[in-house]
């Protein structure tokens, strides 16, 4: 989150204002998935301590969704560094 943020700071410091953009829309799913999705991900492991196998199927679809949301940053990532270096040649 910390990361994002500043990456888009110095995006907007360079002028690259589409970059900047993105990399805020990065540190805003940060703190959503921080806020959000992670907090709901330690409640169902604690039903599934409680409870049994009945709140696992709920966990593996927050749990996989989360893994979509973070592989798709880094492929925004690995590409956004690839226009920067691209562009500065």
């Amino acid at each position: 989150m910390f990361t994002a943020s500043a990456t888009a700071v110095s995006y907007v410091f360079a002028g690259w204002l589409l970059l900047a953009a993105g990399a805020a829309a990065l540190a805003l799913l940060a703190f959503i998935l921080r806020r959000r999705v992670i907090p709901e991900m330690d409640a169902l492991r604690a039903k599934i301590e409680v409870n049994g196998a009945s709140s696992i199927p709920a966990f593996r679809r927050m749990h996989v969704t989360a893994i979509l949301i973070n592989l798709a940053q880094l492929v925004f990532i690995v590409w956004s560094l690839i226009t920067v270096s691209l562009s500065l040649r």
